[in-house]
């Protein structure tokens, strides 16, 4: 009896502990699913799409050939689905999920991104990220001149020391 006892005991902690990992898994992809994880690679196919009307485009490609393009971003889809379509990337962001937070620290988020605030938050980052890689672009075309000048600056000066030589 003691043997069967110690066994089930045994079977009891490792059923235990497998279901303790499928709940922080299950967690991790429960957020995921929440803030919309499957949308992060939209803009890369979007990206290749004008990628490839851009070289269509330069190409000197014409609306009789339109057929040509279609049939390229379609293959173009095809290798994007093969490495970045949500059920290839699923499994290692939530392996990444787990690895970075805890299945607490992953019950607290969702409790979070459940709330008010945090469907607000979730609501507004897309534009926020937008507007604030705007604003920060805008920041530095303002500094590319100065940044160009003292470019011009040290290479002169680099090649007024070769000139000494």
């Amino acid at each position: 009896m003691r043997v069967g006892q110690s066994c089930l005991l045994v079977l009891s902690l490792a059923f235990s502990a497998l279901l303790h990992a499928g709940s922080h898994e299950q967690k991790a992809e429960e957020f995921l699913k929440l803030v919309k994880a499957d949308r992060l690679v939209v803009p890369v196919y979007a990206q290749v799409q004008q990628m490839f009307a851009q070289g269509f485009a330069q190409a000197g490609g014409q609306e009789a050939d339109a057929a040509v393009l279609e049939h390229y971003q379609a293959r173009a889809n095809g290798e994007l689905d093969k490495q970045v379509s949500w059920p290839q990337i699923k499994p290692q962001l939530v392996t990444l999920y787990t690895q970075k937070f805890t299945e607490q620290e992953l019950t607290e988020l969702l409790a979070f991104y459940r709330s008010p605030l945090g469907d607000k938050v979730l609501n507004l980052m897309p534009a926020l990220t937008q507007q604030s890689a705007e604003l920060t672009q805008a920041r530095i075309e303002q500094a590319v001149p100065a940044i160009n000048k003292l470019m011009d600056e040290m290479t002169a000066k680099l090649q007024k020391g070769k000139d000494k030589s």
